[in-house]
Formats: C-alpha cells, structure tokens, sequence
C-alpha cells in the first residue's frame, strides 16, 4: 500500500507539472512571437509606405536571431506578398494560409507555431505580417519534464519499497523466533523447554506467559503420573475382588424381561437365561418350596414380589431341575429398581448356593456327638486365627483410615455402607454425615443424570470396573472435581455391592484445562504462521501443512499428509541432489542442509516452477528425527529485483538523456533547494549569470552579492526579494520578469527575462524551486536597431523625431 500511494501521488503531481509547464511554454512563446511580430511590422510601415522591398526584406532578415524562427512574410493591404524570410534550413516555397486582412490571430499545430499581426498606420492597417515557428523546443521541454518525473517517482516508490521491507523485517523476526520455540514444545512434548525473552514489548509479555504456563503444565504432568500410578494399583485390587465373587446376579424389567444374568447366577440355577415369561420362572427353572415337591405359585415368586414393591431378604428356595435332579437349597434377596420419580422399572436379584449349607447341618445333627471333642480341640485354633484375622483386619483399617484418596463401600442400591476419614477433607462431611446416604446425593444438579446412567450402564452390562469423572458440591457449595474408580462385590456371581475409590482431581481438571488451551494457542499460531510452515518425517513423508502451505502450493493438507516432500514439492532435476543431501544427514548427521536459509526452485499443485527460500531445522521425538521447513515465496521479491536493476538502468540511461537535454537548451535552468544551495545547473545558466557550479561543495545563488539589479528603466533598483526563484521558495510562480543585471566591476549589463517555479513533494511541501534564465540582450538591441532604421526614413520624408 506504500508504494502504491507513492506511484498514485507521485503520478499525479508528475501529470499535473509537465501539462503546467507546457501550457506556460506555449503561453510565453505565443507573447514572445506576438512581440517580435509587432515590433517587425512596426518597423516596416515605411518601407510599405515607400514601396521598399529591400529594406522590408533586411527587417525581416534580421529575424534570423531568431533559431526557431523558420518562415516570415509582409503582405500588402491587397494579401500580396511584400517581402518575405525563410530560414536556410527550411522551405523557401512556403506559403501562408493568410485569414481574413485585418485579423490578427495565432496558431498551434503539431509542429509549427503560426502568428499573424496587422500592421497599422495612424490606426488604418496597411498590410499583415504572417510568421511560422518550429516547435522542437516544446518537444524537448516535454521530454525532459517527463524524465524528470519519472526518475522522481522510481526514487519514491525505491524508498517506499525500502521502508516497507525494514518494517516488515523488524514485525516478522519476533513472531516468527516464538513459532518455532512453540512448535518445538508441541513436536517434543517437552514442557522444561523455556522460551527466550528479547525486550518489553507485547510479543516479550506473551513470551514470559507462555514459559509461566510451561512452568505449570510441567508440574501438573507430574502429579497426573503419579496420581495413574496410584490407580492403577486401586485398579488391579478392584478387579480381583469382583472376579472372586460366587453369588449369582440377576436383574429384570418391569417386565419381567431379563436386562442381567452373571455366570454364578448361570452355575446355580442350572440353566441359561430365556425369554420366557415371569409366570412360567417355577415351572421352567425348577423353584420348589424347600423340602416339599410343589411348584411355587407365581404370586409367591420373589421375583413378583420385588415387582410390586416388596423387598425379600434371603428367601429360600429349592431349585430341582435335569440338570439338578437332586435338587439344591438357594437363597435369594431381591430389590426393586426405581427411577427418579419413584416408578419401578426392575427388580435386581441375588442368588446364594445353601446346598452345602443344608447338607452340612444334616451331617452336623448325625455327627454332632463325634465332632463336639472336635470342635473344644478346633476352639483354641479358631480363637488363634480370629486373633490373627484380627489385627489383618486392623492393619488394612488402618491403612484404609489413613490413606489420602476417599475409601467407600456401598451396598447394591449404592448407599454408603463404610467410608474412610478423607472424606473429611475431599467433601467437608464428617463420615457420620454420609453413611446410609447415596453418592449420587454429593454429584454436582447438572451431572446427577449423567453419573446414574453411567453406573447403570455398568449394572446393566456387567462391567466389573469402570472409572469416571465428574464434579461433586462439598458441604461449603465448592464444586470438586473427582475420579472414581468402582469395582462390583458379587458372591456367587451376585453384585452385593460396591467398593469405590475416589480421589480429588480439581488441580489436574484444571491443568487439563490450560494444557488445551495451550494447544489451542499453539495450533493458532501454527495456522496464522506468516510462511508456509512443513513438517516431515526421517522418511521425507510430509506430517504436517500449515495454510500458509496450502495457500502457496496449492495443496490441502489431505491431499499431502503421508506423501513424499520430494516428489510433491521439488522439480525433477533437482530431487537426485535433494535426497542425496537429505539421505547425506541421515547417515552422517552433517548439517549442511540444516538451520541455514536456501533459495531453490518448487512446483505447486499446477506442476508451476517458482522460487522459494526455505530453512530447515532438526528435532527429534521418540527418538526418531522429524524435520521442521519454514518456506516463503519470493518470486514476488525475485520479480521486483530484476525490475529494480532494470529501472536503476533505465534511471541512468535517463540521466544521461536529461543532462543531454539540459546542456543542449537554448535557455538557462537552474534548481536550489530550500536554503538557495544550486542543486542542478545547466552551462546557458552558468553562461548567462555568470555563476560556476562546485560539483564537490554546494554553491549558493545570492544574486544581490554578485550583481546590481534594476528594472528595465536601467535606473530602479530592483528588490533581490522579487526575484522569481525567491518567490518559488515562498510557493509562488512567476512568469517572465524581465530586468537589467549589472557586473559591479566590468559595469557590463544583460537584459535578461526569469521565470521561478516552486517543485513540491507528494504533502505539498516545497522541497526546491527551478528557475528559467533568458538572455534577450540581443533581442534589444535588435529592436534598438530597428527604432534607428525607422527613425532613419522618418528623417528621409521629412518627418520629426519622435519624442523620447
């Protein structure tokens, strides 16, 4: 945007001084020529009157100082010619398109200047003079304006390009230097990796952040170690106590449906669970009142009961069926399953095998007079191993008392049955508080749906060990973030309840939380990277593609994830050297294609050869090397070069031409800057006020110090602050001021005629003035000498002298 607001003002301001000063050219020249033609008719009046060719003939040869001066010719009051001049060089058959006699006009063609002027006597026109100007000096004066402008704006848009780059380098460095540290610690996980601080600016306070943030994922990562470790093991004990459990499970509809029927349940009744209905249990499985051979009716069925509200505490059956023909004894407890809003939705059941129980009572009764010497001798080993099992139970208490995660057992139904004094400090209630209370009532209002589904899933599917998050409300109203882990108690493929270990993990929640957040962070910076940012493996297969990739190359990431670099990036003659230098790293570790910036030529997805500069560095995860390439177009950059060395060549090709231009101009030019020090000078200037230029050392234009100045009358001081070129320096423009320049020592005197025009920069702001220097000494004398001539004849036929 720089350079081309430089180019937009620059070409106007440019536009609107070279049509200025053609205009103003064409504006002098017409009253320069006006005044030639006037003064040349007037001085051949007499020879009109008298008839006298020759000497209207030599008038008008003495146009001849006149260089752009290529035809004139007298006409008579009847449009004959009188007398007529060319120059040597031009047509002597010329022959004016003459108007009407008594008009007096001008006019511009494209090469010519043509003006014609009455001439009078005692206010009656007695003939017309017609006078034909070439116009190469407008030609030139038009080139070396254009020149001059362009040559001025190459300078501007070559400093606004200059700034521009300096800008951008200084922006660019500091974003650039905290990508590449950020995408080490995301390719390395590594978060001891501390980023450089350089300065106070905003990108320094989001560095110093980011190595705070660094700090406190580093420390969270190891307590989210150590806290795994110490699941695992709860874990590990978990499961092994619900695969050692023997009582059967079963859980229904309300229904009647079966929803879970575990393996122990399988092994005591016998059979597999079917699809059958509840009405049909007795007769298909077998369920007998104890002792007798009759049918449990369907109403009395425990599983009915549970349906309709009841809860059964160790009902006892006899379950006789083929694959039990001797029949066996079983207990069973069942519960109704009730949603939120108190409806029953099932029924969970469980299945103990008294089989052995009851056989053992009946051989107690007939061996009890032989076991009871027995049993005094068994009394003082059980007391032993009672005491022994004792102070076992003691120890794991107090482990379980002491231990920081919160212990907890529950029955079936989920209600607290046992939980150790941590609780204390994870929930705020005392173990009192929370005993026979379920956990459900601790779990934060927009969870409670979340965590009953949860371990219902678990009930319903038969998984013996789930782990879970979710966040609790202490007894102050904080929310606590916890991890459980559950494991089902079963005797006999039965759940009979539920032991659970919960451990506080708010500080890991929220180290979580700012580890995505800081991933977030990284992968944005990874996306707003200003260069196409590659990552690829030590097999050269591309892993990851930034945007600004895909924007160069023309490739989504999906369409280059897992390709080759080599063969989707280089061009063909270059990739037998790419993979020789490539292959070269891997088998020696020489860097030399490493942390070093490279100009090569890519392809792009349109198979379109341009050049990139690429640097690529070397990082290692998991013990293998990846390979990190940040790579930037610059056939942009490249273009503007080679358009730069053109333009720096046509700048002196036009330098060249100008000072050609300027030393060939039949006027004086002269350029100051704002404190008068000659800037540009041509030798019809230095000619003419006598002034030499010091390429080396600045000379200042001081008019007063090397000359008197007077007006025309040769009398009137002429203020040096009047000057045109002093006027430019103030913003003004002033068109031929004509006045008399006096050597103080020689006394010598020049008529000369200044024109000054101010040269402003793109603001408006005069950074120089030029001044045009015409010597027209000769042309006063030329009109001196042609008063002497008309004089001359006025004498001849009588006349008296005009009066001075």
């Amino acid at each position: 945007m720089q350079v081309f607001t430089t180019v937009l003002v620059s070409g106007f301001c440019i536009a609107a001084f070279v049509i200025n000063d053609i205009n103003g050219y064409k504006e002098r020249k017409v009253a320069s020529a006006y005044a030639i033609a006037q003064l040349a008719g007037f001085n051949s009046i007499s020879a009109i009157q008298f008839m006298d060719n020759a000497a209207a003939k030599k008038i008008l040869s003495e146009l001849n100082v006149q260089k752009d001066l290529l035809n004139a010719t007298i006409l008579d009051n009847k449009g004959r010619v009188f007398a007529s001049y060319t120059r040597p060089d031009s047509d002597r058959n010329y022959r004016f398109s003459v108007p009407k006699m008594g008009q007096e006009t001008f006019l511009y063609t494209k090469n010519n200047l043509f003006i014609y002027r009455k001439i009078t006597k005692d206010e009656e026109p007695i003939g017309l003079i017609c006078i034909r100007f070439e116009l190469s000096q407008l030609n030139k004066i038009k080139m070396g304006v254009l020149n001059l402008g362009l040559i001025i704006l190459a300078i501007g848009i070559g400093l606004a390009f200059t700034i521009a780059i300096f800008i951008k380098k200084y922006i660019s460095k500091p974003l650039v230097n905290l990508v590449n540290s950020l995408q080490q610690v995301t390719d390395t996980a590594d978060f001891k990796i501390r980023l450089i601080v350089e300065g106070k600016d905003e990108i320094s306070i989001l560095t110093s952040g980011i190595n705070n943030m660094l700090s406190t994922i580093e420390k969270r990562d190891a307590e989210v170690a150590q806290s795994k470790d110490q699941l695992n093991t709860q874990n590990t004990l978990l499961q092994s106590i619900i695969k050692n459990m023997g009582d059967g499970l079963i859980v229904i509809d309300q229904n009647g449906k079966f929803m879970f029927w575990n393996p122990a349940s399988e092994k005591i009744i016998g059979m597999v669970s079917m699809d059958i209905p509840l009405e049909k249990w007795a007769e298909t499985y077998g369920m007998f009142w104890p002792n007798t051979n009759t049918i449990i009716e369907p109403y009395n069925l425990p599983m009915m009961k549970v349906l309709h509200g009841e809860e059964i505490n160790d009902a006892e059956i006899m379950i006789r069926n083929y694959k039990k023909p001797d029949g066996d004894f079983i207990l069973i407890s069942g519960r109704p399953l009730k949603d939120s809003a108190g409806n029953i939705t099932g029924g969970v059941f469980n299945f103990h095998d008294i089989t052995e129980r009851k056989n053992s009572e009946n051989q107690i009764r007939k061996l009890n007079e032989n076991l009871e010497q027995k049993v005094i001798d068994r009394t003082a080993e059980l007391a032993e191993a009672l005491e022994t099992l004792r102070k076992s139970e003691e120890k794991y208490r107090e482990i379980i008392e002491n231990t920081s995660d919160v212990v907890l057992t529950a029955d079936y139904k989920g209600n607290l049955t046992y939980i150790n004094p941590a609780c204390k400090k994870l929930t705020g209630y005392d173990q009192n508080e929370l005993l026979g209370k379920s956990i459900l009532d601790l779990v934060e209002t927009d969870w409670k749906d979340s965590v009953a589904a949860f371990y219902l899933n678990q009930f319903k599917n038969k998984i013996d060990e789930t782990l879970f998050s979710f966040p609790i409300l202490t007894k102050s109203r904080e929310i606590k973030w916890i991890e459980q882990t559950v494991n089902q108690v079963k005797v006999e493929d039965t759940v009979i309840g539920h032991k659970t270990i919960m451990r506080d993990i708010t500080e890991r929640k929220s180290a979580e939380k700012l580890l995505k957040e800081s991933e977030d962070q990284l992968q944005i910076i990874f996306n707003e990277a200003p260069d196409a940012l590659i990552i690829i493996n030590d097999e050269g297969v591309i892993m990851r593609w930034n945007p600004q990739a895909e924007k160069i190359f023309g490739w989504s990431f999906a369409e280059v994830n897992g390709k080759s670099f080599r063969d989707l990036i280089i061009p063909k003659e270059q990739r037998g050297i790419f993979e020789k230098e490539f292959q070269g790293f891997l088998n020696t570790g020489e860097e030399n294609m490493l942390n070093t910036t490279r100009e090569l030529r890519a392809i792009n997805k349109e198979n379109s050869e341009f050049e990139v500069e690429m640097i690529t560095s070397q990082a290692t995860v998991l013990g293998k090397s990846i390979f990190i390439s940040f790579v930037k177009d610059i056939s942009f950059r490249k273009k503007l070069e080679n358009e730069k060395k053109e333009a720096d060549k046509l700048i002196l090709l036009n330098e060249i031409k100008l000072k050609l231009i300027l030393e060939n101009i039949g006027e004086g030019i002269i350029v100051t800057d704002t404190q008068k020090r000659i800037v540009l000078s041509n030798h019809m200037a230095e000619e003419i006020i006598g002034i030499t230029v010091d390429p080396k050392t600045p000379t200042l234009l001081d008019w007063s110090a090397k000359y008197n100045l007077f007006y025309p009358d040769e009398v009137t001081t002429f203020p040096s602050q009047n000057l045109p070129l002093d006027k430019a320096l103030k913003g003004e423009s002033t068109d031929d001021v004509e006045l008399i320049i006096e050597d103080p020592a020689s006394k010598t005197k020049k008529r000369v005629v200044i024109s000054g025009r101010p040269i402003l920069d793109e603001n408006n702001y005069i950074i120089a003035a030029v001044s045009n220097i015409k010597d027209i000494t000769t042309y006063k004398q030329l009109e001196d000498a042609l008063e002497e001539s008309e004089q001359k004849y006025r004498n001849l036929i009588g006349f008296k002298n005009k009066p001075l």
